[in-house]
């Protein structure tokens, strides 16, 4: 099975469902939906550069990082991190 197929019909299949989607809510649902997801984006945005800014200096890269054990609370603490800050945006606090 070739790349390019495998690609269009994962990302294909799930944007001719997110199209059924959105053609079944009303205009004001997809507002909502439209708004929730920027702020996801803006989210994942702010969270990287305050990653970038206050804490890429102490860990340094998470390639470079030898011990997996560090590597591994490194990369949960970014996760929820992240999660955090994604969730603060979507829920308006």
């Amino acid at each position: 099975m070739s790349e390019k197929f495998k690609y269009t019909l994962r990302f294909g299949f799930t944007i001719l469902i997110a199209v059924l989607v959105a053609g079944l809510l009303g205009a004001t649902q997809v507002k909502i939906v439209l708004y929730k997801v920027s702020m996801v984006v803006v989210g994942v945005a702010l969270a990287e550069t305050i990653w970038v800014v206050f804490f890429k200096p102490v860990y340094g890269k998470t390639e470079r990082i030898d011990n997996n054990e560090r590597l591994k609370a490194v990369l949960i603490f970014r996760g929820i991190f992240y999660a955090s800050i994604i969730l603060a945006l979507t829920l308006g606090l």
